[in-house]
């Protein structure tokens, strides 16, 4: 999906408030921040961590982390990775 349809989109992405996720479990299967708020939590593939967090806080959206040639963004409520334009990225985050 184009991330300019995704009604649940944060106005401006919030960087990573921490190196690894904040639950003190250390997951190298993936990393993920929430673009609302800065949290950082295990992928899906550990202890969901990142997904716990979107449905308890409904920041709804998260990117992988760290930010590299894979990257991506991905929304919960729509299950679904979001196709960065030249407004939102995860380089240029404005």
């Amino acid at each position: 999906m184009k991330i300019k349809d995704c009604k649940h989109l944060p106005k401006n992405f919030v960087g990573p408030k921490a190196e690894k996720c904040e639950e003190n479990h250390n997951c190298n299967l993936g990393q993920r921040v929430c673009v609302t708020c800065g949290y950082v939590g295990c992928c899906d593939s550990c202890s969901q961590h990142a997904r716990i967090h979107a449905e308890q806080t409904k920041h709804e959206v998260m990117a992988s982390y760290p930010a590299n040639e894979s990257s991506f963004i991905w929304c919960y409520v729509d299950d679904d990775y979001l196709e960065p334009d030249e407004e939102k990225n995860l380089k240029g985050n404005k």
